[in-house]
């Protein structure tokens, strides 16, 4: 679950996110159903279901600004060459690290794939077919609860996710040496780069 460079350097996204908590739009139901999942109103979430969405969002942020720590200080030093590198490996073991310690399991995903690896849960695919940039919640009927969360591209991030005068040669040489197949540029600032996704166990 890497993505890369900056796309984590979302602060301000951050702190704009418990005010745009809501229902949101409808997602389109995929049958998920059938999955065994249904959305859920964020607004019409019980005391205690509530509780666990803030453990996912706790989750959500740390995973957020640990890996934003480790990219800003690989920029800052080395460049985004480095940066990129540094998303490839720590960023796995960040996610895996975050979930232990939240009990929770966590990623990111995005409608426009660096990583094949971040593909989306089953119950985040109407979210990620309708690019819905508003938060989300769904339940299974075994009790767990799940989260999406955007992610909106900041400034910073143009110089791993903007057009291709953006993003320069040695950067895009590193890019496709680690990823291949990616579809992750072309983004400005401002624009819906993916969510984050949050599976919380049911309470015991």
């Amino acid at each position: 679950m890497h993505h890369t460079c900056a796309t984590i350097l979302l602060a301000t996204t951050m702190l704009m996110l418990p005010a745009c908590e809501r229902a949101g739009t409808q997602a389109n139901q995929t049958d998920l159903s059938d999955a065994g999942w249904v959305h859920v109103d964020l607004e019409s979430l019980s005391a205690a279901q509530a509780t666990r969405r803030e453990q996912a969002i706790t989750a959500r942020d740390q995973l957020a600004q640990t890996l934003k720590g480790e990219l800003v200080s690989a920029i800052t030093s080395e460049g985004p060459v480095h940066a990129i590198d540094v998303c490839h490996t720590r960023a796995p073991e960040i996610a895996a690290e975050v979930a232990l310690s939240n009990g929770v399991q966590i990623g990111r995903t995005s409608h426009k794939m660096r990583n094949a690896e971040n593909t989306a849960p089953v119950w985040m695919q109407p979210v990620v077919d309708e690019q819905d940039p508003t938060p989300h919640a769904f339940a299974d009927g075994e009790g767990t609860l799940a989260f999406a969360y955007p992610i909106i591209l900041e400034g910073a991030c143009i110089v791993c996710h903007g057009s291709n005068e953006q993003v320069r040669a040695p950067v895009r040489e590193a890019i496709d040496q680690r990823y291949p197949d990616d579809r992750a540029t072309g983004f400005a600032p401002g624009d819906l780069r993916g969510w984050f996704w949050v599976q919380v166990p049911p309470e015991n």
